[in-house]
């Protein structure tokens, strides 16, 4: 008599990296706030253009001071920038004037997560909070909180309407009752209110290190049929209902196949690479990046690619922790160029921005994956991007050994050391070569790099230019060296003065630019990141940056293979 039997998939590593930290316990609140000292905490974003909500301190200090007997103080600092460092000597600072509580705005978007952040740092240091969100930045504060102080209390700001004079007047006065409770309310009410409030900002955060299927129950006897690909089906399942995919499927991040990979790295497993990554707080180890690598179909000989490039990643220039949950669609670009490339098949020719190339595929998903399942950065819960884009699947390619003149890694480091750069910018705009010499084609790409709604319209930062191999060699035999390019881009990709003034505060280029009648998208010619690729033809591609950080590049370590 045939029996059932239970067959076990391997156990598979979790790929959302290590928690290292302590969620943040509330601060005691106030018993009344009569006689207190309130510190109202304005990050920039209560004035700009895209929500205009008019001057929300002077009617909530008015409603503190008249009603409840406060005397208010106000900050006003720019976060945009802020590092995680600059928020905990922020935090210092603002404690420093011992106010007896703090109120954060205005929480509207790209800079909700370091005002989220030190709301955090402040709670730590004992100073009751209350953050006031617009309804897009409240879903990513919601989840940040949920993992940094848990019972933080968020007070969302509906749009504003009305006059001139009283505009947003009503709907900031509508939720002051509401900062009084978050102020003076008992923690362990706000946790509940929390709760109900965020149902759904659980992250699943990792907790054992390790992921388990169900079992397969299958008859025993001689005809017993197994389907080879049911474990690979229930991951997928499993993985897609618990926001740790790309959409696509992935290969099971098995214990033997996670340790192949790292047989490839010059790292233990158990070494960070990015500790504390918001939303979730949880730790990029070289382990979790591998499992990621894995997951995404790279061979184990990638793995010091992919390595390098993560670690390019984590540098605080390259400004990871906002980028991970910015509104803008950039991709992290990843430019290998050396002679691993070629050794890996990492394509730099035709299509190489494009589907059919394994290398180029998987090693920039392993990044893409790493940031969304250790970060917990999923779009449309506590990722803000508005549209996506196809780059944030993956953005890798290899520099093309046709090249006139010398490749990145060589100006980088030397001949043999390959290079890994990593640069935030959106998916390349074509560029179509207008075939009437070098200076037209070039005109055109800065027309291209200059385009009125890219971001570097407002934060300047490195342009990346791909040009084909036929045009580099047209530009090279016309007497064009690289620097060359590079300073005619700088003066050529240009707008006028009067667009850029129209972008006001909101402008992070220095202010001697508005004495120009043209002003720049770059801060110098170094700013232009030349790289040759692609087949012959007549075509360029421009990827404009995200503006808000640098290109960061590393070597890459090769390891025989242990």
């Amino acid at each position: 008599m045939d029996r059932p039997l239970s067959i076990h998939a391997e156990v598979m590593v979790d790929p959302r990296g290590e928690l290292k930290r302590q969620p943040t316990r509330l601060a005691q609140r106030l018993p009344g706030l009569k006689g207190k000292s309130v510190l109202l905490f304005d990050n920039t974003q209560m004035t700009t253009l895209l929500a205009n909500f008019g001057p929300i301190f002077q009617w909530l200090g008015g409603y503190l001071e008249q009603d409840c007997d406060v005397a208010c103080s106000f900050v006003t600092r720019d976060l945009l920038k802020a590092s995680k460092s600059d928020i905990a000597a922020l935090a210092d600072e603002l404690c420093a004037g011992n106010p007896d509580a703090i109120i954060l705005a205005l929480c509207r978007g790209g800079i909700t997560g370091p005002t989220s952040l030190l709301a955090a740092e402040l709670e730590q240091r004992g100073k009751p909070c209350v953050q006031i969100c617009t309804q897009i930045g409240y879903p990513l504060a919601g989840v940040i909180a949920s993992t940094y102080v848990p019972g933080l209390p968020i007070a969302l700001i509906q749009p504003a309407t009305g006059g001139e004079d009283v505009f947003g007047q009503q709907q900031a006065l509508a939720i002051a009752p509401q900062i009084v409770k978050g102020l003076t309310g008992s923690p362990d009410d706000l946790i509940s209110a929390f709760q109900k409030q965020f149902p759904s900002s659980t992250l699943h955060l990792a907790d054992k290190g390790e992921i388990r299927l169900p079992a397969m129950t299958v008859m025993a006897g001689e005809k017993a049929e197994i389907d080879p690909s049911y474990f690979d089906l229930q991951l997928y399942e499993k993985l897609c209902a618990a926001d740790m995919c790309d959409g696509f499927p992935v290969i099971a991040p098995t214990r033997l196949r996670v340790g192949e990979m790292l047989a490839f790295s010059p790292l233990n497993g158990g070494e960070v690479l990015l500790n504390d990554f918001p939303p979730s707080g949880a730790a990029v180890t070289v382990r979790s990046l591998a499992a990621n690598a894995v997951m995404a179909g790279c061979r184990p000989a990638y793995f010091p690619v992919v390595l390098a490039a993560f670690q390019a990643i984590a540098d605080p220039a390259y400004r990871i922790v906002q980028g991970a949950i910015t509104s803008h669609p950039g991709g992290n670009a990843i430019v290998v160029s050396g002679p691993m490339a070629q050794a890996l098949g990492i394509a730099s020719g035709a299509g190489c921005l494009g589907p059919g190339f394994r290398a180029n595929a998987t090693i920039g998903r392993a990044i893409t994956l790493t940031i969304l399942n250790v970060a917990r950065a999923i779009p449309g819960k506590s990722d803000l991007s508005v549209f996506g884009s196809p780059a944030e699947y993956t953005y890798c390619f290899a520099e093309s050994p046709d090249n006139p003149w010398a490749a990145r890694h060589a100006e980088l480091y030397d001949q043999q050391t390959t290079s890994v750069t990593v640069h935030r910018c959106e998916a390349p705009h074509n560029v179509l070569d207008p075939r009437d010499g070098p200076e037209a084609l070039l005109r055109t790409i800065a027309g291209t790099a200059a385009t009125p709604g890219g971001n570097n319209m407002v934060h300047l930062g490195e342009l990346l230019v791909l040009l084909n191999p036929g045009q580099a060699q047209t530009l090279a035999k016309a007497g064009w060296s690289k620097r060359d390019v590079q300073e005619f881009l700088f003066e050529t990709a240009r707008h006028p003065a009067e667009r850029a003034k129209r972008q006001g505060k909101r402008a992070s280029f220095p202010p001697y630019f508005l004495d120009m009648e043209q002003v720049p998208v770059m801060r110098s010619p170094d700013d232009v990141i030349i790289i040759v690729c692609g087949g012959n033809g007549n075509h360029a591609m421009v990827g404009v940056p995200w503006g808000r950080a640098r290109a960061v590049n590393r070597p890459v370590f090769q390891v025989v293979h242990r």
